[in-house]
């Protein structure tokens, strides 16, 4: 791709000033009821499942903006009982706070969860809120997940450190990634973004499971995770964390917020870390960690007036990874020496914009949002070479509305996606280049609390593709107290990126035979779930029962059954399809002592040169047991995860004639961690991997890397033993 094009490409967008559906302000007014309608000053109101609020001020009075996010209101005052309040089409609320003797400071802070599930979308969401994150030290995205049972994260090979997730039994490239609605890792950026999300620059994420809202777009086919980063606008001033562990690894993160005038707020995060420490505890030969840099740049700002918003923002990151055998020198050429090498370097550039415009009629916007962006990355693995280069261009048009009244609200629009995906694996060009334009309807009929329909319909047409149509359904309803029933369906589709989200396979031997090299993955997705809120001993209790089914009609489908010398690309021919069940249990076993259980399922089959096989790599179940507890005022934090990990179906290799097992162990995982919190610091120490289980042989012909049976992505269990780690954060709030 032409620099000056690339360049031209970059200002053009960038001078766009696009953004969000923004909200209108809600004034109200918070008394207390029976004492005059004294005003209550400092009372916490904020949208449910978020963490955007504000407190009443000296007249009791408050004024919060619309969430695109939740309708609902919650009141909450230390000695008062806390009040739901959902919010239609009105401007000003008023609110009348009972007191109430039994309820305490303590009482009030447990009733918010680490994890809860959003009482009125439609959709199965989970949002995990910045208490849940607290509980390890989750340093980027993918290591967010340690204690979801929803989400498998494991690394993609023995020799690149980057991890990977996998969503109702299926790869994570099936699940829509976003920031705050922006879709954000596409393409060549699939087997690495994760890692460039650093955790403590998020503020909440949500998980939806199966296919999301049409006007999010076509691709979300198991899920979509919506990272919220921190917010120019949100509670927190200031943040620092310093992060370091045993195997050599230490990062720092930095975030400052403030106000520049009335209307305008910024923020900038800055992240570094690095690897530095050469360590062979298997004594193989190679590096069991990439040496490694990375630094990482945000910055965001906020525009709000009484009829727009503007949020806009852009990052730089750079980054370099250099593992493999320890004799390779990388300052020379891989190809003269003897010593097998790795190098990965990344550069990656993103800007985006929200603008929302709030019109003359009530609950009626319109927003644009757009973003661009850019990706290099330069590899080799041993003598071959892979290079991508990527520009992703996405703008999505919304008009929102409501039929006759606000319990028929609808959302339509345009959107359009470019993609310029240019992938060398040494002299092959195996990329694509694809624009898509397409339209879409959604309508949401909520009638009351207890029931809420969402049904969506876009239509695509690609450049690669031709015409294709999404049809999405939701439906929420609650059959009785405190019970949810939730059911969904619909399509998704893709365009993969065959060598970037299988890059696993070139830290390998393996030729690969490329069939199909351009497809569109298509698949129906069908869930059904049930949560259940009750009360057991006086203590707060839940259960969550779900089932989903992803059906494909169109798959790349990756053979490692063939030959194990090889790994064959086609699309699909005959039957695949993943089933996931899973079971979630939530109890407060006693005062600030949170206990959560959970069960996971899979049956993943796909038809492999002609026969319906398990597909390999993919644990059959996944239980866990997580364990929280806060002392008086939350200064000692105690946090406690226990895993177990299914067997997987390994492919057939055979090496000096020896068979190796075709089915994986069973093991189990203990992470903990112990937190001491003062005003503004808090210091944690911790450890991973504390049953110090770890596979063997993770690297087969590590002897001779450059011999036909050398193969280090045969990935199934944890590659490091018993990781002890230290940190230290500082927060300063508002």
């Amino acid at each position: 791709m032409n620099n000056s094009i690339k360049q031209l490409l970059f200002v053009a967008i960038l001078s766009f000033v696009v953004g969000t559906i923004a909200a209108q302000s809600i004034k109200g007014i918070v008394t207390e009821q029976g004492n005059g309608n004294a005003a209550l000053v400092g009372v916490n109101v904020y949208w449910e499942g978020t963490t955007e609020g504000t407190i009443t001020d000296e007249e009791g009075a408050f004024e919060i903006k619309r969430s695109g996010n939740s309708s609902v209101l919650m009141i909450s005052y230390v000695g008062y009982q806390s009040e739901r309040i959902v919010v239609d089409g009105q401007n000003t609320i008023e609110v009348q706070m009972q007191p109430g003797a039994d309820l305490d400071e303590i009482t009030v802070a447990h009733r918010t969860k680490s994890t809860s599930v959003s009482k009125l979308d439609p959709i199965f969401t989970v949002n995990i809120s910045d208490k849940e994150l607290t509980k390890f030290a989750c340093c980027n995205l993918s290591e967010s997940f340690e204690t979801n049972a929803s989400v498998d994260v494991s690394y993609a090979d023995a020799v690149s450190g980057i991890k990977q997730i996998k969503m109702l039994g299926l790869s994570g490239r099936y699940s829509q990634l976003m920031m705050e609605n922006i879709p954000i890792i596409r393409g060549g950026e699939v087997a690495f973004g994760l890692n460039y999300i650093p955790g403590t620059w998020m503020e909440s994420i949500q998980v939806s499971k199966g296919t999301s809202a049409v006007k999010n777009g076509y691709e979300s086919i198991t899920g979509q995770i919506n990272v919220h980063y921190k917010n120019p606008d949100g509670k927190e001033k200031m943040h620092y964390n310093v992060y370091g562990n045993q195997d050599g690894k230490i990062e720092a993160n930095a975030g400052l917020s403030f106000r520049v005038s009335e209307r305008w707020s910024t923020n900038l995060l800055l992240h570094g870390s690095g690897n530095a420490r050469e360590m062979d505890m298997n004594d193989d030969g190679f590096l069991d960690k990439p040496l490694s840099a990375n630094v990482n740049v945000m910055n965001r700002w906020n525009y709000v007036s009484d009829k727009m918003t503007a949020k806009l923002g852009f990052s730089v990151l750079s980054e370099s990874r250099n593992g493999g055998q320890q004799d390779f020198n990388h300052s020379h050429s891989p190809k003269e020496q003897t010593a097998y090498g790795i190098g990965i370097d990344v550069t990656r550039l993103n800007a985006f914009s929200k603008l929302g415009f709030i019109l003359q009629r009530p609950s009626t916007s319109i927003g644009w949002i757009t973003s661009v962006n850019y990706f290099n990355r330069e590899s080799f693995y041993g003598l071959n070479d892979f290079i991508v280069e990527q520009l992703n261009l996405y703008t999505n048009l919304i008009y929102q509305s409501y039929f006759n009244n606000t319990q028929h609200t609808y959302n339509t629009g345009v959107s359009i996606v470019y993609d310029d995906n240019e992938e060398i694996f040494n002299t092959s060009d195996i990329g694509y280049n694809e624009f898509v334009v397409g339209g879409f309807f959604e309508y949401n009929y909520i009638p009351s609390e207890r029931l809420s329909l969402m049904m969506g319909l876009r239509n695509d047409y690609s450049s690669l593709h031709g015409n294709f149509i999404t049809p999405r359904a939701h439906l929420k309803y609650d059959l009785g107290k405190k019970v949810t029933l939730r059911a969904s369906a619909g399509k998704g589709y893709r365009t993969p990126s065959i060598l970037s989200e299988n890059t696993q396979f070139l830290a390998s031997s393996k030729q690969f035979i490329i069939s199909d090299q351009t497809i569109q993955e298509e698949a129906w997705n069908y869930g059904v779930s049930l949560t259940k809120e009750l009360t057991i001993n006086k203590r707060d209790a839940s259960v969550s029962l779900e089932f989903f089914r992803t059906d494909f009609q169109n798959q790349l489908i990756v053979d490692l059954d063939q030959n194990q010398g090889e790994v064959h690309f086609y699309n699909l021919d005959g039957r695949s399809y993943a089933n996931s069940w899973q079971a979630e249990v939530f109890y407060e076993l006693f005062n600030r002592f949170e206990l959560t259980a959970g069960y996971r399922y899979n049956q993943v089959k796909a038809t492999y040169d002609g026969e319906l096989r398990k597909a390999p790599f993919v644990s059959r179940y996944k239980a866990m047991l997580s364990g929280q507890y806060r002392t008086n005022m939350d200064k000692w934090q105690f946090d406690m995860t226990l895993q177990f990990h299914g067997d997987q179906r390994l492919p057939l290799t055979t090496v000096d004639s020896e068979t190796l097992p075709t089915q994986s162990e069973q093991y189990v995982n203990l992470i903990a961690q112990v937190t001491k919190n003062y005003r503004n610091w808090s210091f944690y120490a911790g450890a991973e991997n504390l049953t110090n289980y770890t596979q063997d042989n993770a690297i087969i012909g590590a002897d001779n890397p450059f011999g036909d049976n050398f193969d280090a992505s045969r990935i199934w269990g944890p590659l490091y033993g018993r990781m002890f780690y230290v940190g230290i954060k500082y927060k300063l709030d508002r």
